[in-house]
């Protein structure tokens, strides 16, 4: 069995470094008797486990696959946003263009159908006859002839100006329609990509609303045992990882977390439903909603979560005392398990993945480090910076 291959590796890893390391804390110790005393209860119902694990996995996989796509299908909607404001801010400046050209023309028309009636009253080319024959000398007669040429050359050169305006008017006009059409045709892609997103997302709704009624209600209906050892595991490792960074950059101190993300606050902490809310959640309609570390740690895990979605939890040592912060529901994560990351630094995109109803990030810090129980959950409010 894979996690049974996994869970035995964890463990042989964690028992190599618990042997290179003391023990950190006496916090640290009772995550490590958790975790064997989870590990005693993995054993005894890995029976029952590896049954529910064949309906997790096949539920998981199937979360996880509407999940992906659900956000591939925001990436493609984000990049044609972008072709469709370039085509429209395009579309715009051609129009402005051809308004101008158009009133050029316009003034271009009035001033020659002013020269032809002119023109008309005056015999034709009768006028320009008059200038050479009321001349008085050679010396006029010279001037008057110039005179007649410029006057005529202007005509042409106007004439000539006039037709340029007049196909360059058309060209313009034209390309503008093949404009409006690939707009047109690109704004019908908007909203067919929109739709199958709309699609997605009812389709995982109804996944969701199957898989809550037909579960046990309990505490672990969406996170099973082995997700919990893994998390319980990994965050010995994170600590361990934590605590060597800190040795290594003493002088870098913090003192308070930063909020992860912009948005509005639609969840507090408290209870909700029931049960007890441990976090906040954000949410933000911007197509791409940045989600950055509350404060500088080692990454304790980034995954993919049936409950939580796509998810990253990391552990912080502020001064002496061990903080625990989670991020849920991201569209992706841009972090890996393990990794060290600053205050500040991007963790990966505000999204609806996992047991979620709508784009948002759930946010938690614990005072202390991270259980299933949720016992040492804070109000993220009452620690972040103001």
């Amino acid at each position: 069995m894979l996690k049974r291959s996994v869970f035995l590796a964890v463990t042989i890893g964690l028992t190599g470094m618990s042997a290179a390391y003391a023990e950190s804390s006496e916090s640290l110790s009772e995550i490590r008797q958790k975790r064997l005393n989870l590990k005693q209860d993995f054993i005894e119902n890995e029976k029952q486990i590896s049954t529910l694990e064949k309906a997790e996995e096949k539920y998981l996989n199937e979360l996880k696959a509407l999940d992906d796509e659900m956000s591939e299908l925001n990436q493609k909607i984000r990049d044609l946003q972008i072709v469709l404001d370039s085509s429209e801010q395009a579309a715009a400046d051609m129009e402005k263009e051809i308004s101008k050209l158009s009133s050029n023309i316009d003034y271009r028309e009035q001033l020659i159908k002013k020269r032809l009636r002119l023109m008309q009253n005056n015999d034709g080319l009768g006028m320009y006859a008059d200038l050479i024959f009321d001349s008085k000398n050679v010396s006029q007669l010279f001037d008057a002839a110039i005179a007649v040429g410029t006057i005529i050359n202007a005509d042409k050169d106007l004439l000539a100006k006039h037709k340029t305006d007049l196909e360059s008017l058309k060209e313009r006009e034209n390309a503008l329609q093949d404009k409006v059409i690939l707009l047109e045709k690109d704004q019908q892609e908007m909203l067919s990509l929109k739709a199958e997103l709309e699609k997605k997302a009812e389709e995982k709704q109804r996944l969701l609303e199957t898989v809550h009624a037909t579960k046990e209600e309990s505490e672990s209906q969406l996170m099973d045992m082995y997700e919990i050892y893994v998390n319980l595991a990994s965050q010995e490792i994170a600590i361990l990882k934590e605590n060597q960074r800190v040795e290594e950059h003493a002088s870098v101190s913090e003192d308070v977390f930063i909020m992860p993300t912009k948005g509005e606050l639609t969840s507090g902490y408290g209870p909700r439903w029931g049960r007890l809310h441990a976090g906040i959640d954000i949410a933000d309609e911007s197509a791409e909603t940045e989600v950055v570390a509350a404060a500088s740690g080692t990454i304790i895990r980034s995954y993919y979560s049936a409950t939580y979605g796509n998810c990253v939890l990391i552990t912080h040592k502020i001064g002496d005392r061990t903080f625990t912060t989670l991020y849920a529901h991201l569209e992706k994560s841009t972090v890996t398990t393990g990794q060290a990351v600053k205050k500040g630094e991007l963790l990966g995109y505000m999204g609806n993945t996992g047991d979620s109803r709508g784009k948002h990030l759930h946010f938690e810090i614990h005072a202390g480090q991270w259980n299933y129980e949720k016992s040492n959950s804070v109000d993220p409010l009452l620690y972040v910076k103001k």
